[in-house]
């Protein structure tokens, strides 16, 4: 049996699960593989997550990531320290050594999947990253195998689950989102800094890598359009929950005949979809193809083992082919860039809205909202103002029929600015 020596870089959450995976189920995955993995060096900048690690599986335990990437008997690079940098310094440098890799950077792969495809070419090596959306969900692989022969008309989904466990916290117990979002870091869910979940932020790097797969577009993550969950409050779910429908932050690649809509933000979506069922800190890629219909693919999103059991998958594919024939196939992104693929504008999106206002109760207040969407071509589908409370700060709630949104923003703009408007709209848009 042949073994196939790994070389992991980064020994954070993720890194110690995919240590743990290779040492303790390593017998097995051999037995079921027919390829010994051997786990020949780790490497972290922190001395505190070097501890522990046993070098009689694991000979090798350094700071310096060169030594791995330039030892002549490892096969295969993990690269688990995330960011743009050095990370990508890591990866080219292994391909550029003959090294196949396998990676979770989302946000590296989307701001620059094309030199390193490229690179990978060149050299002949497999570049593998499941990881990088979705946790433990083989969403990445259904893409390129599976589903590999569907047209898709939309491939969108909760691929946060940090905002996932927040939203749910504020529709299933009422929490205000900064309650949420402290029960979310003391369960260790949500980062000290959940800046780059809780804006959307990692959903759209998440989105840029399905949207290549699915669609064979370039667009990095920070060029998709995104709006973040800070200006969600319970009061929100409560009204959606009302007319039948919950709330998620939704990464949505949408094609539509007349271009392809990419967009993260918090949106409506009918309770009786299967988005809707999902909570906590789960996640699920809803498809559809012109061949397979409609499908979820749901699990967890992130976490050590979950994570970990991705990348494990990517190792031993890659160990496997390694065994059997000595060299890998194409690499894949190559084959699905289109880069005649047209985009849609934000701004000519046609799609109904849900709208809270905070006004002063008095009369005339829907009157002068109603002649501004008016003018901007708002047809509004239906109206709520339970609280009555004369002279007081009172939420106006209107559902509207699909308006553009270039037309819908000039609305907002002109109606916040109104004497009797107290605070910023609130503004979500609906999937039906």
């Amino acid at each position: 049996m042949r073994s196939v020596n790994i070389g992991l870089i980064g020994l954070g959450t993720i890194g110690r699960g995919v240590y743990d995976a290779i040492i303790q189920n390593g017998n097995m995955i051999s037995r079921r593989a027919g390829v010994s993995l051997s786990l020949k060096g780790v490497c972290d900048r922190d001395p505190r997550a070097l501890k522990g690690i046993d070098k009689r599986h694991c000979p090798v335990v350094t700071d310096s990531a060169d030594e791995l990437i330039k030892d002549p008997g490892i096969d295969i690079i993990v690269e688990l320290i995330g960011g743009l940098e050095p990370a990508g310094d890591i990866i080219l440098k292994s391909i550029s050594g003959g090294k196949h890799v396998v990676t979770a950077n989302k946000a590296l792969l989307s701001a620059r999947w094309k030199e390193i495809f490229e690179a990978a070419s060149r050299k002949g090596v497999f570049v593998k990253f499941e990881a990088s959306v979705g946790g433990g969900i083989p969403v990445i692989r259904s893409l390129r195998e599976s589903l590999v022969a569907n047209r898709f008309d939309k491939i969108y989904g909760i691929l946060n689950g940090t905002t996932n466990f927040i939203l749910s916290m504020m529709a299933d117990k009422g929490s205000s989102f900064k309650d949420a979002l402290k029960t979310a870091q003391e369960k260790g869910i949500a980062e000290a800094d959940p800046e780059l979940d809780v804006s959307g932020k990692d959903a759209a790097h998440k989105l840029s890598i399905l949207s290549l797969l699915g669609f064979g577009v370039d667009v990095p993550g920070d060029s998709i359009f995104t709006e973040g969950i800070t200006s969600i409050g319970p009061q929100d779910l409560r009204n959606a929950s009302r007319w039948g429908y919950s709330v998620k932050l939704l990464a949505i690649a949408r094609d539509s005949g007349d271009g392809l809509s990419l967009r993260v933000h918090p949106t409506l979506i009918p309770s009786r979809h299967l988005l809707s069922g999902v909570k906590g800190e789960d996640n699920a890629v809803f498809v559809k193809g012109d061949l397979v219909g409609e499908a979820l693919l749901f699990g967890k999103g992130a976490g050590r083992k979950p994570t970990a059991s991705s990348v494990m998958g990517d190792i031993v594919e890659i160990a496997g082919h390694l065994a059997n024939t000595g060299r890998p196939s194409p690499v894949f992104p190559k084959l699905n860039y289109d880069p005649d693929k047209k985009l849609k504008d934000m701004e000519d999106l046609n799609i109904p809205f849900y709208l809270r206002f905070t006004v002063i109760d008095k009369p005339g207040v829907l009157a002068g909202i109603s002649s501004v969407l008016s003018e901007n071509k708002i047809s509004i589908a239906s109206v709520s103002q339970e609280e009555r409370k004369s002279g007081k700060q009172v939420p106006v709630i209107i559902l509207t029929h699909s308006s553009r949104e270039g037309d819908l923003r000039k609305a907002i703009q002109k109606i916040d600015s109104m004497d009797f408007i107290k605070a910023r709209t609130v503004v979500i848009r609906i999937e039906e």
